[in-house]
């Protein structure tokens, strides 16, 4: 008895061995069937699947037309392929069995040739969410008709080469208007869904060599090194295990350090952040370590005593002091050193050039008074004599006595007769333009004024501005 239980073993020792064998044999057969990867790869995408299912006729026309009953069954073997592996392309054929109302018909048929798509993304490891569509023609004996239908379903990964679940699909087939009873067919099945696939070879597992190895040679071993191919060198990075610490601008200040980790700081550093280039925060062309007037520009004149600083000017009227006679008074630039910068007809203060007398026009035209000559001569002297002030804009306003428009045009006339006047003593065309704004600007508002007040507050809103323009 001992030596037949040794013989048993023995044989089933030897079978194992054989079914080992042959699953060699068979993969050796693969191998060959599919020589390159590249066709094996190829033969991968390539999916054969089988649906069964039952249901239930969802339109009249069936019944009444064929003379189908509500119960059938539907196969339907199809042949896919992917190009991506959640989307697929596919080829059907969908046969339907009816169970018949007539005597002479015992079972109904119809016979689906379809084209269709497939979108199945992989949930997890547990299998595959799918959603399909397919459309083509239905032959239901002698009658063809276009027909599709779409389905909802989960497969779930029985195997690598093997996906089984649950489907439910929806068949929709057009009929001929002109039939006499000219409505679609529609019915729906539910049932179980297959997937055959080639699946991929598995990774044959690699033996290593289980001793650490140090690539880089830095004293810290590969598993924890976070530069394997780049020693640390003599300045590791504390924050990289086995890296040494970068310079990301390459300007000689290593990035732990670096105020400006991907800017250089190039021949002019700033001596207050290290790393970083200086700056020339008034663009005046005199950088910040030495600019003493970091947000003024030193413009056309330059204080020789201060770095980036124009020249002083206490009572800003563009005129230095070391040439303002008047320098604590606001005045204009003018030729004449005794009255360069001294209070006059004009003043350049806040970005205009004030006249202390208004310019006269001939009632309702635009012709300049004589008598306010003087104080536009005024205007030509200090935009001659000052090279700060490179272009002025003349601007026209009116009272609100009159038509919007005509206001608005004889304000753009004045400002034109000021501009021609200025021209012709000197100034160039390209320093000056004229603009008329009407009554839309009123220095003073009128709204419950009366009288001589009133006359007041239009008096002054009748006006010429100049403006200096500094863009």
């Amino acid at each position: 008895m001992v030596s037949k239980k040794r013989s048993t073993g023995e044989v089933s020792a030897t079978r194992a061995t054989v079914g080992k064998a042959t699953m060699g044999a068979l993969a050796a057969c693969a191998t060959v069937l599919f020589a390159s990867s590249a066709e094996a790869q190829v033969i991968q995408r390539f999916a054969l699947r089988f649906e069964l299912g039952a249901g239930t006729v969802l339109s009249e026309h069936t019944r009444a037309v064929r003379g189908y009953d509500s119960a059938h069954v539907q196969l339907a073997p199809r042949l896919a392929f992917n190009p991506i592996d959640w989307f697929s392309v596919q080829l059907s054929i969908n046969a339907g069995f009816f169970l018949s109302n007539q005597a002479n018909v015992p079972l109904g048929q119809t016979l689906m040739m379809q084209g269709g798509l497939r979108f199945e993304p992989m949930i997890g490891r547990v299998g595959r969410l799918f959603a399909d569509g397919n459309f083509g023609f239905t032959m239901t004996g002698d009658d063809r008709r276009f027909g599709l239908d779409a389905a909802l379903g989960f497969e779930f990964q029985a195997a690598r080469w093997l996906g089984i679940g649950p489907v439910a699909r929806f068949h929709f087939v057009k009929q001929d208007p002109q039939n006499s009873f000219p409505q679609d067919a529609m019915y729906w099945s539910a049932g179980l869904a297959t997937t055959f696939r080639v699946p991929a070879p598995e990774a044959v597992p690699v033996v290593v060599d289980a001793r650490p190895v140090d690539t880089d040679s830095d004293g810290v071993f590969d598993p924890d090194d976070q530069c394997v191919t780049e020693p640390m060198g003599s300045r590791p990075d504390p924050a990289r295990r086995g890296c040494p610490i970068r310079d990301t601008d390459r300007d000689g200040v290593f990035d732990n350090e670096d105020q400006c980790v991907n800017e250089a700081q190039g021949e002019h550093p700033d001596p207050a952040r290290r790393g970083c280039p200086d700056g020339d925060a008034d663009s005046d062309t005199v950088l910040n370590a030495q600019d003493q007037c970091r947000d003024v520009p030193q413009g056309d004149r330059p204080d020789p005593a201060r770095a980036g600083c124009p020249l002083r000017d206490r009572d800003n009227d563009t005129v230095p002091d070391d040439t303002d006679h008047c320098p604590d008074q606001p005045g204009a630039p003018h030729s004449d050193p005794n009255r360069n910068g001294c209070p006059g007809l004009v003043r350049v203060q806040n970005g205009m050039i004030q006249i202390l007398a208004p310019v006269y026009f001939a009632t309702n035209r635009d012709t300049i008074l004589r008598r306010s000559f003087p104080v536009l001569d005024a205007v030509v002297d200090a935009i001659r004599a000052s090279s700060e002030i490179r272009r002025v804009s003349v601007e026209g306003h009116t009272d609100d006595v009159g038509n919007d428009a005509r206001n608005m045009s004889l304000s753009q006339r004045r400002a034109w007769s000021v501009v021609e006047y200025i021209h012709g003593h000197g100034i160039a065309a390209n320093r000056l333009r004229a603009q008329g704004f009407g009554e839309t600007r009123p220095l003073r508002p009128i709204e419950g004024l009366r009288g001589r007040a009133l006359r007041d507050a239009r008096a002054q809103n009748r006006r010429v501005e100049f403006r200096i323009v500094t863009e």
